[in-house]
């Protein structure tokens, strides 16, 4: 027998035993991606039971490879890197040292590790992200809430219009008191009510304009032309005030609604922005790609945020620790640099506390780790590419990812989402205007009144040398205005 013809033969005997081969796959407990079951197997075994997205990743995979596998599940285990000793631990070191055949998890594709295995066909991809806690809703107490609608102008504005309030005021007594046209002196020649003679008694000029300060209705307005002046600068002024107030005050309510979120979307957009905030402790996880991204990163502003994480010694042990870390820190001074694909699901849930500023930039991606020369790998690849075609992949994203959260991310040079009109307070220099305008319509009615006064006195005079009329009333009650006959005496 030939040499070449053993080979074959002993390939072929050896081929159906490697199919009936039950494949031994390694990972580890991280949610949502492997999780196990509070259930019970039907056959009440003692075998735990697992759910989440690599486990049902593996039923499609295998279903369409027609295989069968073993789920070794380590719940506190590296997901891989290099010892002191050159040798490899954690989910790469199973394959490594051919404890298993698969090792499948959030396992990232690095240069390093494919220097001793091989990766299959991603079936996700991660970019890095930073998490944060979200700011909270702060109780104003009364103090603050009433001082938040003196906000939108300023105290000098504020103090000018209160004397501007009381000068009108004052004026217009003063105008309605003195001047003979207005509905006081009408009363006194009996050609006025009562009532329309206190229209305009001290408190009730005070009224008037506190009632038009307010947009409120009148039953009667100044006679004279000295008092219809001031009332209609005194309204103009009223519009200008008014519609400053609100217009001031509607981009208050806009931008400090929340201000702490403001202060957080707009200063942490990316790692090269977290590393101006000292005041920020960074956390990273232990031995993980991020860690190594970070590490061998060229761009000084990340290496920067690398050196504070080594000061600080800001590791934690897992995704789950450093997320309660950043839910339990004071004043939002603790960010998680984390992968995207992990940091999406925990984002996602209750109590809605945590969000994550990311654009996305792929870093990274997931894929199974396989022995090389592994007689797997090209038909799991198949596999893996027809479950991305089909849709499959994106099912299992969105059925183990979801969450009840919404506003959960913040991408990266999105300030339009987030873009808040200025406030300005309404100061002096600008509300002086409306004041000056005010100012000339008192200088005006003023003027306006010292005519009217002269005018009046100047009639009187007139009228006092005028002849003398007889009013003779004839029997049939008929005033006669005829001038009385001059007799010789």
């Amino acid at each position: 027998m030939s040499p070449l013809y053993t080979v074959l033969l002993c390939c072929s005997l050896a081929a159906p035993l490697t199919q009936g081969k039950k494949i031994t796959v390694s990972s580890i407990l991280v949610t949502p991606f492997l999780m196990q079951d509070g259930g019970t197997p039907a056959n009440g075994s003692q075998v735990p039971v697992y759910k989440g997205y690599i486990w049902d990743l593996l039923e499609h995979i295998f279903k369409q490879m027609n295989r069968e596998f073993s789920l070794k599940v380590y719940s506190n285990i590296s997901y891989g890197h290099v010892t002191s000793n050159g040798t490899w631990e954690g989910l790469i070191g199973d394959v490594v040292n051919k404890i298993s055949d698969l090792a499948v998890g959030p396992l990232t594709e690095t240069s390093r590790r494919r220097e001793v295995v091989e990766f299959s066909t991603p079936f996700m991809n991660f970019g890095p992200v930073i998490i944060l806690q979200k700011p909270e809703t702060k109780i104003m107490s009364l103090e603050e809430r009433l001082q938040r609608l003196f906000l939108p102008l300023s105290q000098s504005v504020w103090m000018m219009s209160g004397i501007a309030w009381l000068v009108t005021s004052i004026v217009l007594y003063i105008i309605c008191h003195a001047d003979p046209y207005d509905w006081r002196h009408l009363m006194k020649d009996k050609l006025a009510t009562l009532r329309e003679g206190e229209s305009f008694t001290c408190s009730n000029a005070f009224w008037f304009t506190t009632s038009t300060l307010f947009w409120q209705g009148y039953v009667r307005s100044p006679r004279s032309l000295a008092g219809r002046v001031v009332v209609t600068f005194w309204w103009f002024y009223v519009i200008i005030f008014v519609v400053l107030y609100i217009s001031s005050m509607t981009n208050y309510l806009r931008e400090s609604s929340m201000p702490g979120v403001k202060e957080n979307h707009l200063d942490i957009q990316d790692l090269e922005n977290l590393a101006k905030h000292a005041d920020i402790d960074v956390g990273v996880i232990k031995g993980g790609t991020t860690e190594q991204y970070l590490k061998d990163s060229k761009i000084p502003n990340i290496h920067q945020v690398w050196s504070k994480i080594q000061r600080e010694s800001t590791y934690v042990r897992s995704l789950e620790d450093g997320i309660q870390r950043v839910r339990k820190a004071k004043k939002r001074n603790f960010a998680l640099v984390a992968e995207s694909a992990m940091a999406t699901y925990f984002t996602k849930q209750s109590p809605c506390d945590i969000y994550m500023v990311a654009d996305f930039t792929t870093m990274g991606s997931y894929s199974i780790v396989l022995p090389f020369g592994s007689g797997l790998r090209k038909d799991m690849n198949r596999a893996l590419l027809e479950l991305r075609e089909t849709g499959v992949l994106k099912q299992l994203e969105d059925r183990w990812f979801a969450g009840e959260c919404t506003d959960y991310v913040m991408e990266v040079n999105r300030n339009d989402k987030i873009h808040i009109a200025p406030f300005h307070t309404v100061d002096l220099g600008t509300f002086s205007g409306a004041l000056i305008i005010l100012g000339v319509g008192l200088a005006l009615g003023s003027l306006v009144l010292v005519l009217e006064i002269l005018i009046f006195k100047f009639a009187e005079k007139a009228e006092e040398h005028d002849l003398p009329l007889k009013a003779n009333i004839s029997e049939g009650g008929i005033l006669s205005t005829e001038p009385e006959p001059i007799t010789d005496v």
